[in-house]
This record gives structure tokens, C-alpha cells and sequence, in this order.
């Protein structure tokens, strides 16, 4: 790791909103987090980059970004994964918009939403409060010890909220930092979270995850923070506030994330989202490619695709439009909790027909075919409305 740190005149910046995060910490890119100064014709520039020896790079490009912009009284805190000139030129410009912005979320299409962009379009106008952002750099204690970098808000974004004028807890994973994976600190933010929703007695928890499972990195410390999330889970449940787990993202829910979203009252998958305890490629690794080829994303989405967890009556199926998608969420917050002995014992039984039933089926489209539809090979080229049809006519 290198740490550098720059300090430029620049004409004083106008007002604009302090504390916002811009960007990602992934290979080839940076996360940006702007924070304020007392200096009004100073900027700073505080970055940590794992790519030594560019110093007088990185001095012309930020240089070059200072003269061009009325940027004194910012700070701008910088981790950087390797980002090309023209990459940090991009976000640096990005993220001094947003400062002067604040954007809104307009059309959006739910894969491509940043976390605050996807909770700001499932909640009511103005009612999101978040907990811990990134401007308090609630970070994980150990990737710095192993010369890793942090996530300002350690992949994870909280807080407060309202859907229909009531209060929910919402938590929203970021798919793009270490593939979403949970560690000590992400983790805690969600029991956090799901804590005070028991403690407030709000009307539900939206769990929008997006994740491969527990950060290698943090292996012991992620597993702990997945039991004590289930835990967590749990409490409210049996307190009668409902949990409801959405799955839409690239990533899908798998490993701990996996078994996380199968404890909530209401399982979402989109068609994009995939769930699962093994990730494809774990599986590939485990059986080898001619028993379960990765590679394969026809077969994996046929496996543990949206649609395939809906027709197996494993979660519900989740449409890609917004505004049908934000409505079946409200169904779900609404829907009155039923967790008791008599209703763990039904979902195993449920659980436990399937594995007899289809035992002898090696593809989806064999069980398609069992369940009786009538042209299993055409049910992933199915729009949303086919589908949903499709699942009103089995189930008659």
C-alpha cells in the first residue's frame, strides 16, 4: 500500500452535499468519499492506492482536476484498486457532481442501482436515514492488516426508512466490493440493524442482498456475524415483525447469504437473481465442470435461478418492473408473520417431498416437465407476465 496526500489551491467550492461516497473498491476502479475542510481555497487529496510508484501520476492528474474546479473547503479520500488516469479523471468528476447534486433515481432498472439508489427506490420519498455511512468510515478492522483495502461503509448500507408511511429497517449489500462477501463489520451492521428494528418495533426489515457469502479473508469472523444474523432474523420473526429477503442483484445470495435469505418470512428472486448454499463455481471446484459447468449461465440459471426457486415453491417470483416489483414487496411487508412449530414443520416436509420427487431429475427442465409443464425447454425465454401465468395454472 502507498498513501499519499496532496494539498492544492482551489477557488472555494459552492454548497453542496458533504458525506457521499462515489465509486467502488474493485480491481481497476476507486471508491471516492468527500468530506469538507476548514481551508476555502485549499483541496485535499488523501488517497491509499495498492499500486506503488505513481506518485507524480496521480499529483498531475489531481492537479489537473483542481484547476478546473471550484473545489476548495473538499477533501477527497481516495482508495484506489489500480484505477487507470482517465478511470480516477471519471470519478473524481463523478463524484464533485453528486456533491453538487445530490442525484435522484429516475427510470432506474434495479441490477444497475447503486445500494442507496435501490433503497431510494423502494421507500417513500425522502424517508431514508442512514446509519453509519461512509463518511464515518466504519471499516473492517483486518483487510488493513492484510495490506487489503476498505470500503468506506464496509460493503453494506442501513438505516431507517418508510414504505407507505410506515417504518421499516432496510439494509442494502454492495455487489461490487469483494463480490458483496460479508466480514465482522458488514456483518454487525446487519444484526445492528435487524436489532433495532426488534427494538423499535418497526413494521418490517428489507433485507436487498446481493452477495457470494462470507469474505475469505475474514472467515471465521464472517461465519460468527451469519449465525448471529439468522439469529437475529429470527428474533424478529417470533416477535411477529416480518423479515423480507430480495434477491434481484448479480450476484444472487449464496453461502451464508444463501441459508440467510431462506430464514426470512418472504424470499423475492428476480430472473436475474440466483440463491443457493454453493455457489456455482464452488460446486464446479468441488464435482469438477462435466458434473455442474459454471460456465454454463443457461444451466446455472435453469438451477438456482428465479424461476426455477418459484416453480419448486421455494421463494416468490419477483417481476423486473419497478413499480410492480416495489408493489410485491408491500404485499410482503403486510403479509401477517406465521412462524411457529406447526409452519417449520410444513417447510420441511415441503423440502423433503422435493428431494423424493425429483430425485431421479439431473436438469430443471426434467423437473419442469414433472411439475407438468407442458414445454419445459421454453420456460427461460418466458417475459414476466407468461410466467406468472404459467405459475397460476400449476398451481390450480
Amino acid at each position: 500500500m502507498e498513501q499519499l496526500n496532496y494539498t492544492l489551491p482551489s477557488n472555494a467550492a459552492p454548497a453542496g452535499f458533504i458525506g457521499a461516497s462515489t465509486g467502488v473498491v474493485n480491481s481497476g476502479n476507486l471508491e471516492v468519499l468527500l468530506l469538507s475542510h476548514a481551508e476555502a481555497q485549499q483541496v485535499k487529496f488523501n488517497l491509499l492506492t495498492n499500486v506503488a510508484g505513481y506518485a507524480t501520476i496521480w499529483q498531475a492528474v489531481v492537479a489537473d482536476f483542481a484547476a478546473k474546479f471550484a473545489l476548495g473547503g473538499l477533501e477527497f479520500v481516495i482508495h484506489d484498486s489500480g484505477a487507470t488516469p482517465g478511470v480516477v479523471a471519471l470519478r473524481l468528476r463523478q463524484a464533485y457532481e453528486n456533491y453538487l447534486s445530490h442525484p435522484c433515481v429516475s427510470n432506474p432498472h434495479y441490477v444497475e442501482l447503486t445500494p442507496h439508489g435501490r433503497i431510494k427506490a423502494l421507500v417513500d420519498e425522502n424517508s431514508f436515514q442512514e446509519i453509519y455511512p461512509a463518511a464515518q468510515q466504519l471499516t473492517s478492522p483486518h483487510l488493513g492488516q492484510l495490506d487489503l483495502l476498505t470500503s468506506f461503509d464496509d460493503g453494506v448500507v442501513i438505516g431507517d426508512a418508510q414504505i407507505n408511511g410506515k417504518p421499516i429497517a432496510i439494509i442494502a449489500q454492495q455487489a461490487n466490493f469483494m463480490g458483496g462477501a460479508v466480514g465482522e463489520v458488514h456483518g454487525a451492521k446487519i444484526v445492528g440493524m435487524c436489532l433495532r428494528a426488534l427494538q423499535q418495533k418497526f413494521s418490517g426489515v428489507v433485507l436487498l442482498l446481493d452477495s457470494g457469502g462470507v469474505r475469505l479473508q475474514e472467515a471465521n469472523a464472517g461465519e460468527i456475524s451469519i449465525s448471529e444474523i439468522i439469529r437475529s432474523i429470527f428474533a424478529l420473526r417470533v416477535a411477529g415483525i416480518p423479515v423480507v429477503a430480495l434477491v434481484a442483484g448479480k450476484n444472487g445470495a449464496f453461502g451464508g447469504i444463501g441459508i440467510t435469505a431462506a430464514c426470512s418470512d418472504t424470499l423475492l428472486i428476480s430472473e436475474q437473481g440466483r440463491s443457493g448454499v454453493s455457489g456455482p463455481e464452488v460446486i464446479e471446484t468441488v464435482m469438477g465442470a462435466d458434473e455442474y459447468d459454471s460456465k454454463d449461465r443457461a444451466l446455472v440459471w435453469r438451477t438456482c435461478g428465479g424461476k426455477q426457486r418459484a416453480l419448486l415453491g421455494l421463494s416468490e417470483y419477483l417481476p423486473t418492473d419497478f413499480t410492480a416489483l416495489k408493489q410485491q414487496l408491500i404485499t410482503a411487508l403486510e403479509r401477517q408473520v406465521q412462524f411457529d412449530v406447526a409452519s417449520l414443520v410444513r417447510q420441511n416436509e415441503h423440502l423433503a417431498s422435493l428431494v423424493t420427487r425429483f430425485a431421479n431429475c439431473h436438469d430443471a427442465t426434467e423437473i419442469w416437465g414433472e411439475l407438468g409443464v407442458s414445454n419445459p425447454q421454453s420456460v427461460p425465454d418466458l417475459n414476466d407476465a407468461a410466467f406468472q401465468q404459467l405459475l397460476l395454472a400449476l398451481a390450480r
